[in-house]
């Protein structure tokens, strides 16, 4: 397990904020986004002096400041990249955004009509297909027509230890706000009609579901998990529970229509969230959970697309740093 040190966080918060200066990005005075820039800040006051924030407020500063240190790696991560100009849109929401509440962070819940939020989310997915792939594109953040994926990108899948042939694949990515069957679904369908849809260059495609929204964030933070594994369980089973949900009463042929073009299986589960676990750093160590969780809907996976899956899940747990990779080095 890799822990990320309080100074480190914090100095990749400051490379984060160099970042957005150097685009012209700042912050509106008194919104969300400024309030997670802080708390890395604010989290280093707390450690010297425990008594400033306790209870909820200490919660949710430690929340924020794990989801702002995370999002941050990974915007770094793909700043010297020529895709990253194409990623600047999105991130100029930092500035131009008029919901207060606005966030970054993808490990905790966001209001209702948070579009900003989601808007974060494709940006996130983006930085990881980066690595993955080349060529990647982010539909346009405010001129969207609903009718293209999120994020194109053009991969070489490996199956089988063997390289396939490159293909543009697409991730359409849906947040949802719902543990309720029938919802999830629906999602899920929307996005495999853009990934469909006859103006989509991609070849294939997967459905992204961001449940940062329907996750139960505190069950997590207070359960009491003898390790790791046990905790990142806890967080796989909340996913497959949605997943589950989405599936109870559903005839397969609902199923297999989705499946029927070019959408790939599977569905791919994003769950991040906070909780405390006993380590060397301490009895409490506040820990982060990183998941993309595999959903077949009762058949086989894609071995391409469970290559590629897989793949962004390695850089989401690997990139920490905010470190660009180079000639024979991963980023970090």
């Amino acid at each position: 397990m890799t822990f990320v040190p309080f100074q480190d966080a914090d100095g990749i918060c400051d490379r984060f904020l160099a970042l957005l200066s150097r685009h012209n990005i700042q912050p509106p005075a008194g919104s969300s986004f400024e309030d997670e820039l802080l708390s890395l800040t604010q989290l280093l006051e707390v450690t010297k002096n425990p008594g400033l924030v306790q209870g909820t407020q200490q919660v949710m500063l430690l929340r924020a400041a794990a989801g702002v240190h995370d999002f941050a790696a990974k915007v770094l991560s793909a700043e010297p990249l020529t895709e990253f100009a194409g990623f600047l849109p999105h991130l100029r929401l930092v500035a131009q955004t008029k919901f207060a509440a606005a966030s970054l962070s993808q490990n905790m819940s966001s209001a209702y009509n948070d579009d900003t939020a989601r808007k974060m989310a494709e940006l996130y997915m983006g930085c990881l297909a980066a690595h993955v792939g080349t060529q990647v594109e982010l539909d346009s953040p405010t001129a969207a027509k609903g009718d293209n994926p999120d994020v194109i990108l053009t991969a070489t899948p490996t199956v089988d230890g063997v390289d396939q042939p490159a293909e543009k694949w697409a991730l359409a990515i849906k947040t949802i706000g719902t543990s309720q069957g029938q919802t999830i679904f629906e999602r899920i369908k929307e996005g495999a009609k853009q990934i469909d849809d006859q103006e989509c260059s991609a070849h294939k495609g997967m459905v992204v579901i961001n449940a940062k929204n329907a996750l139960d964030h505190q069950a997590l933070w207070n359960g009491p998990f003898s390790d790791l594994q046990a905790a990142m369980d806890a967080l796989g089973n909340q996913l497959d529970s949605l997943a589950d949900n989405a599936n109870i009463d559903r005839p397969q042929s609902e199923w297999d229509e989705i499946f029927s073009g070019k959408v790939k299986r599977p569905v791919l589960f994003l769950g991040q969230s906070l909780v405390h676990l006993r380590t060397q750093a301490g009895v409490r160590t506040p820990t982060a959970l990183k998941m993309l969780r595999a959903y077949g809907a009762n058949s086989a996976l894609d071995p391409a697309a469970h290559g590629l899956a897989h793949r962004l899940n390695h850089f989401m747990q690997t990139i920490l740093l905010g470190i660009p990779g180079g000639a024979g080095r991963q980023p970090c």
